[in-house]
């Protein structure tokens, strides 16, 4: 519940910190595979089995929403494919936190060539996620880690989120009814990236699909999951405190990798994941 002085409760917090956890989770899901291009085609297919049980109950979007769907689903093909190729080469810690922090980094620098002023907290958020960024790369690149087409993927797939984000913004409002826009979404975006491959690489893509759709479904409705929550959240609390509090999804990211993908835990990857978490938070609570 929602207080007057815009505090959250102890229970919206948890849930967004949910939100945050199974965000990451689908990331490691698809970091996990052996294959990480027909993975992101497992999560679209869990995504949209998941959604089909909510469809049925929600009013079709409003004609003129339809052609922010068929911008988003577009750019969604380049987020997959950008995240397939970022996580075949480099590790999920650095990958997950190049995504995730790049993205409202590029947006204050946007903001900027269009002559809007950053407050101080926007600068000093921009001052942690630069430091953090450029720390987490140092720590790669000592380690023998980092490879450059994998960090050029990770930040093309920043620019995409703020593609897709640009259209379902306006195609949100433009639908009459959010929730339906999104559940639509997750509908469409099963299809292109699955016939894509099912077009060009079928006789490798059945039979990975039959032994992983489990996982991929489990991946897809973690990834369902995750946006659901958070659009209930924005609806009981701030906005913008929910988007920063979201973003702690860079930890939960490092810790997965660590703990079930066998990547190596270092202070300096700790701080590193902390210093981008904390821009992100300040940026998107200014």
């Amino acid at each position: 519940r929602q207080t007057q002085d815009g505090d959250m409760s102890l229970d919206i917090i948890l849930l967004i910190l949910v939100a945050a956890l199974l965000h990451a989770s689908w990331n490691a899901v698809i970091k996990g595979g052996t294959n990480k291009l027909y993975e992101t085609g497992l999560n679209c297919f869990g995504g949209g089995v998941g959604v089909l049980f909510v469809v049925p109950f929600l009013p079709l979007p409003a004609p003129e929403s339809l052609i922010f769907l068929a911008g988003s689903c577009s750019v969604h093909i380049a987020y997959y494919l950008c995240i397939a190729v970022a996580y075949r080469t480099v590790d999920m810690s650095f990958a997950y936190t190049i995504m995730r922090g790049t993205a409202p980094l590029l947006t204050s620098i946007a903001m900027l060539l269009f002559g809007h002023n950053l407050s101080w907290a926007g600068w000093l958020g921009i001052l942690c996620l630069c430091s953090g960024v450029l720390v987490l790369t140092r720590e790669n690149v000592r380690n023998g880690r980092f490879n450059i087409s994998g960090a050029l993927a990770a930040v093309g797939t920043a620019v995409v989120i703020m593609g897709y984000t640009l259209f379902d913004g306006y195609g949100a409002r433009a639908s009459g009814n959010p929730i339906s826009y999104v559940c639509w979404l997750y509908v469409i975006n099963t299809f292109p990236i699955n016939i894509i491959l099912l077009l060009r690489q079928r006789k490798s893509y059945i039979p990975y699909f039959k032994q992983r759709w489990k996982i991929g479904l489990f991946g897809g409705l973690c990834s369902l999951g995750s946006y659901g929550v958070a659009l209930w959240a924005m609806t009981k609390a701030p906005i913008a405190m929910v988007a920063a509090l979201r973003e702690t999804s860079v930890i939960f990211g490092m810790l997965l990798a660590i703990l079930f993908l066998g990547e190596k835990f270092s202070p300096v990857k700790l701080l590193a994941v902390v210093l981008v978490a904390t821009g992100i938070i300040i940026m998107r609570l200014q």
